[in-house]
């Protein structure tokens, strides 16, 4: 009877078998979807079914996968039944191309070592044998004085010729050393990196009869991410502008990609899709204002720099560090740091905040605080390769910008007319909720986290130019391109190079998000439009009346047009705001200024010919109680 208990269980355990195989799938990645933060990819293979059910494993797969994103589809006929993820701890995982070849010159450097310390060794030894046996003739005969000279000048040039050797040798084996020190610091990053475990995904399907079936699996994985960012040319002020609409790609999600089909998407299926909800607002006493205290640094009042720039660093050892993304809080605007970890960045207005992020280091979230400087230390987060976690998914499968300079003949911009995008390595689509760049050609992106830049779409916008200058900051007039009509492309915030006239002038932010029908693009600074704003200081006076101190200021602006062609400037100044009644400011003389009260900004657009100049004057007084410290320039 037990016998017989036994063979059932073996029995129905074959069955069971037969029934539910499993078969591990040769699979590659054909196509990928890259979002702000995450990628889609697409696996594809082929099986060979038997009747019944059988678990397809895909295997040697990406550790990030996040599991709810994953859809599996096989020819018709096939029935998909459940899809599942895990981590595999035992896979042999193969090593990163980069990983593979540091390691290849890491041995080479450490043979050259060995043949050096080797050399050392024997010319040590030498050295050693020639100071012990430079006794000559013995301690009771002398030797003839032509062989003492023979014995010293031998001994001399052999002590030199060593000694010349040794210098060599030490200075080949401390570069040897440097260099190998290099290599384990980028290999010991590198290694942080890389995660131990591989993924796997299960697809149980069932047929009724044996076939043949195609079968493709798609899934979100994180740690793969772009940001855009533009070329601005314009040739002259005669000419419209080309805006290049580039995309910097980066991913180091354990696999590589190799020839894939690439689209670039606006979405972001790591962020939360989910509505938000208003409360009420319940007002009593005793409420006081939030103020937001950043490691000691008030972020009220503060306004940021229009740049920054600095160094990312390795808290364990201070070496910089390649590669790391730093991006804008709350925006798209980003750069990658140098081989040295350095970065430069240009700020969209309202910036408050950096952010610091590379795989395996402790993501950074750091204040700017009006700073243009800003180092950071990034520590090693070997609990980051272990996250899963995912707030919301979005699936997902020409307008033009343009500028302007009253008063400069250019082409008829009244009419506005949208041109056709020219195709540099991309076609756009745009979608229900967000858009697409579907890149032509087929692209390989490394599993590296190197950042990789492909342009994509070219657009012809018309423009309209002037210059502007604030005197009283910076005596530079820039040159400014008002483009109307750049909400029909679909264009997010980053960071440009502009070139104008066929020269790189700079670089500026393509701000988005604070504009309404105009864009404004700054081209630089125009050294043949001098700018001079000077106090006239027998016109400025200061005095007491009453019980009031009374201070008179009176300023010209000079604006010198040094140009070939007409110019049109609008210059910018002001004049204190009181916040009290105690305090009276009158303006006397602003040269036809267009005045806002309630700001004290003044503005003067002027028409400037070729060879002249322009004087503006400004003049106004301030009254207030005597002894009260107040600053008025």
């Amino acid at each position: 009877m037990k016998a017989f208990t036994t063979l059932l269980l073996l029995l129905c355990l074959f069955a069971g078998k037969a029934q539910d195989n499993t078969l591990p799938i040769s699979s590659s990645i054909k196509q990928a979807t890259v979002f702000l933060d995450g990628a889609q990819v697409s696996r594809y293979g082929t099986a060979q079914l038997n009747a019944g059910v059988t678990t397809l494993s895909f295997k040697n797969l990406s550790p990030k996968v996040v599991e709810q994103s994953i859809q599996a589809a096989a020819t018709s006929g096939v029935k998909i039944l459940a899809v599942s993820f895990q981590l595999d701890y035992l896979g042999v995982k193969q090593k990163p191309e980069r990983i593979a070849l540091l390691e290849a010159e890491k041995k080479k450097l450490a043979a050259q070592l060995r043949q050096e310390l080797s050399q050392e060794e024997v010319y040590k030894e030498e050295e050693v044998i020639l100071k012990t046996n430079k006794s000559i003739g013995g301690t009771s005969k002398g030797v003839e004085v032509d062989q003492l000279k023979l014995a010293m000048d031998y001994f001399r040039q052999r002590l030199l010729e060593i000694k010349a050797k040794l210098f060599d040798i030490d200075k080949n084996v401390r570069k040897l050393n440097e260099e190998i020190f290099r290599i384990d610091n980028q290999l010991k990053e590198l290694n942080a990196q890389q995660d131990e475990e591989s993924g796997t995904i299960s697809v149980k399907v069932s047929t009724k009869v044996p076939t043949t079936s195609a079968i493709t699996v798609k899934y979100l994985v994180k740690n793969a991410k772009w940001f855009p960012s533009y070329d601005i040319r314009a040739k002259d002020v005669q000419s419209p502008i080309s805006v290049t609409y580039k995309a910097n790609i980066s991913q180091q999600s354990g696999e590589d990609w190799e020839n894939v089909e690439l689209t670039i998407s606006s979405g972001n299926p790591m962020q939360s899709g989910e509505r938000p909800s208003i409360q009420p607002w319940i007002l009593g006493f005793n409420n006081h204002g939030n103020r937001i205290l950043i490691r000691g640094v008030s972020t009220i009042g503060v306004q940021s720099s229009s740049f920054v720039q600095g160094r990312v660093v390795s808290s364990e050892d201070g070496s910089g560090l390649p590669g790391v993304n730093v991006v804008v809080k709350g925006t798209t605007v980003g750069t990658v740091t140098d081989a040295g970890g350095n970065y430069s960045l240009s700020l969209p207005a309202g910036a408050n905040f950096l952010v610091f992020s590379f795989i395996g280091m402790q993501t950074q979230e750091m204040p700017i605080a009006g700073r243009s400087q800003l180092d950071v230390y990034m520590n090693t987060d070997a609990g980051q390769l272990n996250e899963v976690a995912v707030t919301g998914y979005g699936a997902s499968s020409d307008r033009l910008l343009a500028g302007s300079v009253p008063g400069v003949s250019i082409s008829n911009t009244s009419l506005y007319k949208q041109t056709a995008p020219k195709i540099i390595g991309a076609t756009p689509f745009v979608k229900q909720t967000n858009f697409e760049f579907k890149i032509e050609e087929p692209f390989s992106i490394k599993s590296d986290g190197e950042t990789r830049a492909t342009e994509m779409v070219e657009y012809e916008l018309p423009a309209k130019y002037e210059y502007s200058c604030v005197p009283k900051l910076d005596p530079d007039a820039f040159l400014v391109a008002k483009v109307t009509g750049w909400d029909e492309y679909n264009f997010l915030e980053g960071e440009a190079n502009l070139f104008f006239e066929g020269k790189f002038i700079g670089k500026s932010v393509l701000d988005t998000r604070n504009v309404n029908d105009t864009l404004k693009l700054s081209l630089g600074r125009d050294a043949n439009v001098l700018v001079k704003r000077e106090k006239v200081k027998n016109l400025s006076t200061k005095q007491l009346v009453g019980g009031h101190q009374k201070s008179s200021f009176t300023y010209e602006i000079t604006v010198r047009n040094k140009k070939a062609q007409p110019i049109v400037i609008l210059i910018e100044d002001q004049i204190p705001v009181p916040n009290t009644k105690e305090i009276d400011v009158e303006k006397i003389e602003d040269s036809k200024a267009e005045y806002k009260e309630e700001t004290g900004l003044l503005k003067w657009k002027k028409q400037i010919a070729p060879g002249k100049t322009e004087i503006i004057r400004l003049q106004f007084y301030v009254k207030y109680p005597k002894g009260s410290n107040m600053l008025l320039e």
